[in-house]
């Protein structure tokens, strides 16, 4: 897969988007593309995917703990228990 490709799986699934969602929108098998995720963590698919959910992941996180240090009762839940399950 070109760079380009691999940027736009990663943008995709910063979107929150299934590994199938997204094949389909490149033409690619979507089985495939669920192989790759599921059975080769070292494929190019597969690193661009996970880079681009974990990057939400890291996103939304930020987030919960800015509302949780301004007061905010449910971010502060989800914040103790991001802590609790190092």
């Amino acid at each position: 897969m070109t760079d380009e490709t691999l940027q736009r799986v990663s943008e995709m699934a910063a979107a929150l988007m299934q590994p199938d969602e997204i094949a389909v929108l490149l033409d690619i098998d979507p089985e495939s593309a669920l192989h790759l995720v599921k059975n080769k963590p070292n494929d190019s698919f597969t690193k661009a995917f996970r880079k681009g959910r974990l990057l939400t992941k890291l996103e939304l996180r930020k987030k919960i703990i800015q509302l949780a240090k301004a007061g905010s009762p449910q971010a502060e839940l989800l914040a103790d228990k991001y802590l609790n399950n190092e």
